[in-house]
Formats: structure tokens, sequence, C-alpha cells
């Protein structure tokens, strides 16, 4: 698998240093959302922007804030609160209390995963949807750099654009309609961390990877369609076929391609194998030019020409670069200037159509054109 970061994006913005943000949890915001009905939605957004959360606010309860909120503006700032938490761990609350499976038990889960992959993804139909994207960048003060996340009190996420595409899923493939390059103000490829192979590939390459890393069980979740078992995977460079490939940015040596060992996530259905989330967090070597590059993909059940299958519905992305990045670097190998850019990419998938290809079969006499 490979993620781009393309360089029309990683233009910096000087802007001074944002204040301090509010650390809160998501019991606190729910109860926040619920108290602030009357509020303008300028003012709520201002409010929302001024926070960030201590753990993970699930899609469920990020659409259930979205429609008590007043307008667009507070919700694009609890969009970006809600994204900028996808890869903290879960609010205590969503963590069930029933003790952990046994080595037999687990194993017998994953194996479902792997028959998953092996049988059911290959029935995919040709199919497309779009895939809508907003785009935001922040900033992170000197030092925040791994788990940067956890840590983010000093974070302050801005809208910088958005983009919807048509991506068609054939014959194993994901392709963006060329048509659709041309309606954009800038490439839809073109700005932030692009995850490929969401519809599929993806899945596979990080299970095969991880069954030569290191793979643990971690814990039980509540999610609104059930309860989710939850692994935790790391994978070294060595065994990884997954890499972080930096476009754009300098066009004197072309693209740079990062091969990179990494760990995340993954969520299953514990009586199907089927995998419902997954996250990669990419284990950048020194000297990288990309300091942080992770996503998390979140699957669901859509339909397809009449039948369920489970697909993309949401995606976060997650990059954090240097300063002078197309530059050149310093002493160390990295860019002398502390960390600047952020940058996130929100995701939506939807409006699945099947995809076919008409023919019509004429019969009987046909009369040539006159020339």
């Amino acid at each position: 698998m490979v993620f781009y970061l393309l360089g029309s994006v990683c233009v910096l913005f000087a802007r001074e240093k944002p204040m301090a943000l509010v650390p809160l949890t998501v019991a606190q915001l729910i109860e926040l959302v619920h108290n602030s009905k009357g509020m303008r939605d300028s003012d709520l957004a201002k409010e929302l922007g001024r926070l960030h959360l201590t753990g993970r606010l699930s899609t469920p309860k990020l659409t259930m804030l979205s429609a008590e909120l007043p307008g667009t503006k507070s919700q694009i700032a609890l969009m970006a609160l809600a994204d900028a938490s996808v890869f903290l761990s879960p609010e205590p609350t969503d963590v069930l209390p029933q003790s952990s499976p046994d080595l037999n038990e687990q194993k017998r889960m994953m194996a479902l995963t792997v028959d998953y992959l092996a049988k059911t993804l290959p029935k995919l139909p040709d199919f497309y949807a779009t895939r809508t994207t907003v785009r935001y960048d922040g900033d992170t003060p000197e030092g925040k750099l791994r788990n940067w996340a956890a840590s983010q009190g000093n974070s302050l996420w801005r809208e910088v654009g958005s983009t919807k595409v048509v991506v068609t899923y054939r014959d194993g493939k994901e392709v963006v309609d060329p048509r659709d390059w041309e309606r954009q103000s800038s490439h839809p490829e073109g700005e932030g961390l692009i995850a490929k192979g969401t519809f599929g590939p993806i899945l596979l390459t990080v299970i095969v990877d991880a069954a030569h890393g290191e793979t643990t069980w971690d814990r039980w979740e509540r999610e609104s369609g059930g309860t989710l078992a939850v692994f935790r995977y790391s994978v070294p460079e060595s065994q990884s076929h997954y890499s972080v490939a930096l476009h754009g940015l300098n066009s004197d040596k072309g693209d740079a391609e990062v091969a990179t060992g990494y760990h995340g996530e993954v969520a299953i259905d514990p009586s199907t194998g089927t995998i419902l989330r997954l996250t990669v967090q990419a284990d950048l070597p020194f000297g990288s030019p990309i300091l942080e590059g992770d996503m998390m993909v979140e699957y669901g059940p859509v339909e397809i020409g009449g039948k369920t299958y489970t697909c993309p519905v949401r995606s976060v992305s997650i990059s954090l670069t240097m300063e002078g990045l197309a530059g050149g670097t310093g002493s160390l190998g990295r860019s002398a200037q502390p960390p600047q850019a952020i940058l996130l990419n929100d995701v939506k998938f939807d409006d699945y159509h099947l995809f076919r290809s008409n023919l019509r079969i004429l019969t009987g006499n046909i009369t040539a054109p006159n020339h």
C-alpha cells in the first residue's frame, strides 16, 4: 500500500501560536452540546475550536451530536475535533469489562478474518461510489512528534478545502474518473495524505504482514452494531509491504517513496471475522521528510445492486511534516525548522451503485450510410 503526500498543501500559513486548548472527555462534550441549544452557530464553532478530546469519539456519537448542532460552522468544528481523536483510546464506557478470550479463541477469530479476506472480498462486484474529502490544516508545538494526537493541547484545526469525486472499483482496482479532476479547483488527489486500497487491498496487506509481525489481543469494545474484538499489531520494516510516498514536493528529485514498518489496531466482528475498523500508523525511519503518516478506515454495511456488502464508509488520515520540506534538511537529516504542518483529511464514502456496462445487439439488415 502507498500513501501519497502531495506538495500543494505544504504551504505554511503564518499566524500566531494558537492558544492552549481545553481537554474534554467525550461525556463532557456530549453534555456541552446538549446544553448549547440556543447558541449561534459561529459562537458554538468557536467554543468547539477551543477543545481537544481525551478519548476517541466514535462515529455513532459523532453522528448523534452533529444532528444537534445549529449549523455548518459548528458541524465542521465538531468533525475536526472528532477526527483528531481517532487514534486515541476509546472512552472507558466504550470498553467492555468482560474477560479476555483465551489463545484458542483469539486464533479462531483471526482465522475467521483470514477466511473473510480470502472468500468475501474477491466477491465484491464492480461498483462506484462518491468520495467526499474535507481537508484541515493545523499547528503543533516544537517537540510534539510521535503520538502528537494524545498531547494536542496546542493544536488548532482550520478547514482549507474539500473535493467530491466518483471512485470506481473494478477488477479489484479503484480509480478516480479523470473527468472529475477537471471539475475541482485542485487535483482531487493533490492535497494531504491519500489512502489507496481502502476498498479491500489494504486489509489484505495489513493482515498478511501482521502474520509475520506481532499481533496481540487488546480489548472488547462496545459499538452501536454490537461487540467488537480489537487486536493490536506491529509489522517491522523487514516484513512490510507498506510505504509512504512523498509526491511533488521537490520537482528536481520527483517522487520519494519511503518503505516503513507500521503498527495499529484492527477491530473485527468476533462472529464473522469481518473487519469493521482499521488503523495504520507508519513507523517512519529517521531522516524521513514525513514525521507522521497515520490512517483510520471504518467499514460498514452498504447496499449495492440489491445486496449488502461491507465497504468503507469513513476514513481519516493525518500527516505531520517539517517546515522547509522541499528545501532540504538540517545536519541531522531532518529540517532545521521545528514541525509546523499537520494535515488532516476527513473522507466520507456514500452513494454506492453497481457498475454496469450496457450492450445492445442489433439484428436484421443494416443500411450502410451514404458517403
